[in-house]
């Protein structure tokens, strides 16, 4: 996988962990785009709302929810669905919902991973201190630091797998909200879906 997409999921990750908006009430909302990795246009916001996804198009001033009972909505009209679109209505809300757990997860441990490398820098500054204090040659110190270095880069590994996983799913829904629009006449007639 190319280094760039990896940052670019790890990036978005962090963003949805520090900067997404978490708020009371089992919400969690993302805006423009930080709305899932770009599956959707800058204008849509994603929000999970007590168990209800809801997308809004801020240009279009309309409004889809699709709740966990994978029952649709569209301004607030429930959309009767058959089995089949049933189906793919709860494909699309399971697969967002994992996409954002796995992001999180993602920017959490990104986060440490960052501190991990902080903590070498660190370690780092102390250890030179101690070639000039105590009989201390450069030789443990590399030794030292290359040893915390691969540590770093082994969780690095397993964070990019984690990153290679989410750009997976990111595929699948992206095939599910193709799946939804054809399925759906209703979702069909929204511009911006």
């Amino acid at each position: 996988m190319k280094k760039s997409r990896v940052i670019l999921i790890l990036s978005i990750a962090v963003i949805l962990v520090i900067g997404g908006s978490v708020e009371a009430g089992g919400r969690h909302k993302y805006c423009g785009s930080d709305n899932g990795f770009g599956l959707l246009p800058d204008d849509v916001s994603l929000d999970f709302d007590d168990g209800t996804l809801v997308i809004q198009s801020d240009d279009y001033d309309q409004t889809v929810e699709i709740n966990d009972e994978c029952d649709l909505y569209i301004d607030g009209r429930k959309i009767e669905t058959d089995r089949d679109q049933e189906r793919l209505l709860c494909r699309y809300y399971e697969d967002l919902e994992e996409i954002i757990e796995l992001a999180k997860e993602i920017g959490v441990e990104g986060a440490m991973l960052g501190m991990g490398g902080a903590k070498i820098g660190l370690k780092a500054v102390i250890n030179a201190a101690m070639l000039i204090l105590e009989d201390y040659d450069s030789e443990d110190l590399e030794k030292e630091l290359e040893k915390e270095a691969e540590k770093l880069e082994r969780r690095a590994k397993k964070l990019e797998k984690k990153a290679e996983k989410i750009e997976d799913r990111a595929d699948d829904f992206k095939k599910t909200h193709r799946k939804l629009r054809k399925a759906i006449p209703e979702l069909k007639e929204l511009e911006w879906f």
